[in-house]
């Protein structure tokens, strides 16, 4: 290993390294509680972060579309339960509700995890369920998946999806967001449309993150942001993850390389402060989430998990071997990794 790399991996390891997405408890763990088999996080997880120097994470409630709307709030509940359970099942985990917990975590050598939310469909149209969830822990809430909740309008995956004309944020979503900057919760835009969007830049009082979304100007997805999205992020003060899946990387080549593109180009923007990680990792879910590359409603749909060079945990430390390739100062590097989120974290949590 030349010193480049050696620079890198301490360089890494020094590094408080947040992900600030992850479908881990939704897609494994609580389906692991309900075959009874618990401590999930110790015994299959905690390898594989430390292997990969995570030492932050937001782990998601999140509900398929075929739960919807009837099971939403009962599984959302579940998730937030075998969240909590796993902390006394689990010695290398600590729960992160205040910022004081992340930097406590780091210095005892564990690792940190946040709830979030991804989609507000476990709230229905009720806000005092949001004060119910931030009472089990959650701090950050992405407002919608890709469909339509009583908050707003997701961005589809697919542009063949056929709908009526789409909206803003409602007039309870507008409740949500102000629910959220009176109890400290981070609002996360991520899926959101376009529309929606700019509703919620008008609404919130607090700096706001886009979890896991990459840049449309390289990657032309409505779930990707634009040029003046980013700007508007930046001018919040807000941060924004770059997010693993193929769709959102490039049409065409889906690699380290081209990952960091985006990096590159929210900098060049002036957003040093504001990228950060939001991997969205699913290597562990494929039987969930991998398409073949044959038509799907009429469209080619790639394989979604498939970024060369960037594709689990263990791979995280690439990102840093990268990012010092290509001539990031230590500094800068520092903020990629974890100082912007914490930034935010610090700033909105009560």
């Amino acid at each position: 290993m030349d010193q480049r790399n050696e620079d890198a991996k301490e360089l890494h390891e020094r590094c408080n390294v947040v992900d600030a997405h992850s479908d881990l408890l939704a897609y494994d763990v609580l389906w692991q509680h309900r075959l009874d088999r618990k401590g999930i996080m110790e015994k299959d997880w905690v390898p594989r972060m430390k292997k990969g120097g995570i030492d932050t994470r937001v782990t998601v409630i999140f509900n398929e579309a075929e739960w919807l709307p009837e099971l939403a709030l009962k599984n959302g509940l579940d998730m937030a339960v075998v969240w909590n359970e796993e902390f006394d099942e689990s010695p290398s985990i600590a729960r992160i509700t205040k910022f004081d917990d992340i930097e406590n975590a780091k210095k005892n050598g564990k690792i940190g995890l946040i709830l979030g939310m991804e989609g507000a469909e476990p709230l229905s149209n009720d806000i005092n369920l949001l004060q119910v969830f931030y009472t089990l822990g959650l701090r950050m809430l992405t407002l919608t998946h890709v469909l339509r909740n009583y908050v707003g309008d997701g961005a589809h995956y697919l542009p063949s999806q056929k709908e009526g004309n789409v909206g803003g944020i409602t007039d309870f979503g507008v409740k949500v967001i102000e629910g959220c900057n009176k109890l400290g919760i981070v609002i996360d835009v991520s899926h959101i449309n376009d529309p929606g969007f700019w509703d919620v830049m008008k609404f919130s009082k607090a700096p706001i993150v886009a979890s896991h979304s990459n840049c449309r100007a390289l990657a032309n997805h409505p779930r990707n942001l634009t040029d003046d999205q980013i700007k508007a992020i930046i001018d919040n003060d807000g941060v924004i993850g770059m997010v693993t899946c193929s769709l959102y990387v490039d049409n065409e080549n889906w690699d380290l390389e081209h990952y960091l593109n985006h990096v590159d180009h929210i900098v060049n923007l002036g957003g040093i402060r504001n990228v950060g990680l939001g991997f969205d990792f699913a290597d562990y879910a494929y039987n969930y989430f991998i398409y073949p590359e044959e038509e799907v409603r009429g469209v080619k749909f790639p394989n979604l998990y498939s970024v060369k060079g960037i594709t689990k945990d263990e791979e995280v430390p690439n990102v840093t071997e990268e990012l010092v390739k290509r001539g990031y100062s230590d500094e800068a590097i520092e903020l990629i990794l974890g100082k912007n989120f914490l930034r935010v974290f610090k700033e909105v949590w009560k």
